[in-house]
């Protein structure tokens, strides 16, 4: 059986590590720009290793693309997988006139006919194109052994929405983007700056590995409605103590953050129900995205102890 089988990026002893395929009687048939191609009986041990990242079981090799192939090989990659929830991820190794969403529109219909349903957590059907003198594609799926490996903390995070207020910075809206992509929550951006768009092309440029087709991001003037608001400022009162609490309780919260620069707006202020001071440094704030990180930890411990 042939996999894809993708390295983790950090130094690495190519000897050592090719010693360890050897051991494990995996023999690599191909080397591509960022992933080998290898052939293995067992696989399970190799998903031990650290130097390991994804390693996705080979459908179909690369072949020219017409989608009526495409849809029936998905459906043959989930199938084989023993999954019912499953979720696309494409790759682009060269520019071609297709998009991301366009493979979505083909693909999704079709599964869902026969009965499959897309999920954050279901295993990844993975298509990559390539130009040639024509569109070629290759399809492979996860392992749902991966997966086990990986142990993931789960702590559901949906009845929370982050707000954050006229941010001016674009590193600033970076973090934001990449936290809430991370923990799945919604971001909304308040903000009457006609330019902002140009602040958030940019953040968007320097965050990679986002779907945005998929991340809930508005951006808006107006406050979302059914949200208790929970404010965060260096001049609170609150503190942690306090948050536990309201964290806790079984309602939709909102989190709000001000600008790193100039922090919430006294309108802004009047109109969040709680408020909180984090970490012992009282001088010093943290800039929102850290502040963020901070709470989320203290729930994700709450539910978790």
């Amino acid at each position: 059986m042939q996999y894809l089988l993708y390295l983790n990026r950090f130094e690495k002893d190519k000897s050592t590590f090719d010693s360890k395929l050897v051991n494990l009687d995996i023999r690599i048939i191909k080397e591509e720009k960022y992933n080998f191609i290898i052939e293995a009986k067992k696989i399970n041990e190799l998903l031990k290793l650290e130097e390991v990242s994804r390693i996705f079981k080979i459908i179909s090799d690369w072949k020219e693309l017409r989608f009526d192939e495409l849809k029936k090989d998905s459906l043959k990659a989930i199938k084989e997988s023993g999954l019912k929830d499953y979720k696309i991820q494409t790759k682009f190794h060269d520019k071609i006139k297709i998009s991301s969403r366009s493979i979505y529109k083909h693909i999704n219909p079709y599964l869902k006919h026969d009965g499959f349903s897309f999920s954050e957590e279901g295993v990844v059907i993975y298509v990559e194109f390539m130009k040639k003198e024509d569109i070629f594609y290759r399809i492979s799926y996860s392992l749902p052994e991966w997966f086990n490996t990986l142990n993931p903390v789960k702590v559901d995070y949906s009845k929370f929405i982050v707000i954050i207020e006229n941010p001016s910075l674009v590193e600033e809206v970076s973090d934001f983007l990449r936290l809430c992509w991370i923990f799945k929550i919604p971001l909304c951006i308040l903000t009457k700056n006609k330019d902002f768009n140009k602040i958030l092309k940019k953040a968007k440029e320097i965050t990679k590995g986002i779907d945005y087709d998929e991340m809930k991001l508005n951006i808006s003037e107006k406050l979302p409605n059914g949200y208790t608001l929970v404010g965060f400022s260096k001049l609170a009162r609150n503190n942690e103590t306090g948050l536990k609490n309201i964290l806790l309780k079984d309602e939709k919260i909102a989190l709000v953050f001000g600008d790193d620069k100039f922090g919430l707006s006294q309108g802004l202020r009047d109109k969040v129900k709680f408020m909180f001071r984090l970490t012992p440094e009282i001088k010093k704030p943290l800039r929102g995205s850290h502040a963020l990180s901070y709470v989320l930890g203290l729930y994700s411990a709450l539910k978790i102890y």
